[in-house]
């Protein structure tokens, strides 16, 4: 088998960071992403300038330009003041579109799509072999896995079993397509100068944002109610619940949905979440997940040429947690270290890196707790 330029699976925010990064470095690289080719990922995420602002060079863009050209409405205006305790949020953080920020960083890259990792094993000289479901293998110097919490990458290579963890919180999201004239008599008012709306009932978290919003279309809005579970009769806290249980979302969650304090909630908050409404959403049931690869884990791997980035290694729960901003930061540093001191280098990068990543998990655990007090507020959703 030939060998071939480092190899990164998965090609989401981490893995096309870290290969925009070397590429522009001059190290060319080939992701192999699982998924096909289509848009997807049509969403909100908050972007902080210590994430952003290093790949600003990278992508030859002035601030102004790449905000204008990923902001969920070419701005990407956050108001602390609209969400319940902003603690995250600073004056540079912004609403980027998910998708558009993808397609932005995959420019130039050689990504292979449909190739969805089975398994990795060592050759004779130590260097992974990688074996794809579609009877594809390769063999390459080297392997950084930036795909996801569900990694292929780690659960094929690392000696012991990391389990997700799964707090006890429910939550569920969904998409709607609000018409403008609505928007602009309910929504517009007041998110004037924001993209993120927030409110609590209780223990209970609303939060509304925008997706995506363009002068003369439908206005993409993204709802998610989040609460603690009640215990174990709860009906909406299913933590072992298959991965393709995502979508099966139990007659119980409108019937709750019922149960909020109508009278209590302003525009656009009464007007979206609506069960009637809700129910012809593309809903989604959330598991708060978080993991943490043990340091040892992760230098037993690098020693065999597997390296693991992003939520594949250190992944933060999706409400409370940054893990995009997490995964971008990883991408921008691992590609200077691979640059100055080749793959030799990561071993001492992840030492260097894991005590952060520890403080990230369990601060995004602890920021789940305090978003969903009683008396306490909640932090931006999905850093």
């Amino acid at each position: 088998m030939a060998q071939h330029p480092p190899v990164i699976i998965g090609a989401g925010i981490g893995g096309l960071t870290l290969a925009r990064c070397l590429l522009k470095r001059g190290l060319p690289t080939v992701l192999y992403e699982k998924m096909p080719l289509r848009p997807r990922h049509g969403y909100g995420i908050t972007l902080h300038a210590s994430s952003y602002r290093p790949l600003l060079d990278v992508l030859e863009m002035d601030e102004v330009a790449f905000k204008r050209h990923v902001a969920v409405d070419g701005m990407g205006a956050i108001n602390p003041k609209a969400l319940v305790h902003p603690n995250t949020i600073e004056p540079s953080s912004f609403r980027a579109h998910r998708g558009k920020l993808e397609d932005l960083l995959r420019k130039g890259l050689n990504i292979q799509y449909e190739h969805a990792l089975g398994k990795i094993e060592q050759a004779p000289d130590g260097h992974p072999i990688l074996h794809f479901h579609n009877n594809q293998k390769l063999k390459t110097n080297y392997v950084i896995g930036a795909d996801g919490i569900h990694s292929n990458t780690r659960k094929s290579t690392s000696p012991t079993t990391t389990e997700l963890k799964i707090l006890p919180y429910i939550a569920f999201n969904g998409k709607r397509r609000v018409p403008r004239t609505l928007f602009d008599k309910l929504y517009a008012p007041a998110m004037i100068d924001t993209n993120v709306l927030e409110t609590k009932q209780n223990d209970i978290l609303l939060n509304i944002s925008i997706n995506e919003r363009t002068p003369n279309d439908p206005i993409s809005m993204l709802w998610i109610y989040s609460r603690p579970s009640r215990g174990p009769t709860d009906p909406l806290y299913k933590p072992n619940r298959p991965l393709s249980g995502a979508t099966d979302i139990p007659e119980a969650f409108y019937q709750e949905i019922n149960t909020l304090e109508r009278k209590n909630l302003k525009q656009p908050f009464k007007d979206i979440f609506d069960a009637e409404k809700m129910s012809t959403d593309r809903v989604l049931h959330w598991l708060m997940r978080s993991l943490l690869v043990s340091k040892q884990d992760l230098l037993n791997l690098a020693s065999k040429g597997v390296f693991l980035i992003g939520d594949a290694a250190h992944a933060q729960p999706i409400i409370g947690g940054q893990g995009a901003n997490a995964a971008m930061r990883d991408g921008v540093e691992l590609a200077g270290c691979i640059y100055e001191e080749g793959s030799a280098g990561v071993s001492k990068w992840c030492e260097g890196r894991y005590e952060s990543w520890v403080r990230g998990v369990e601060d995004g655990e602890r920021v789940i707790v305090e978003m969903h007090e009683d008396s306490v507020g909640v932090y931006s959703i999905d850093g």
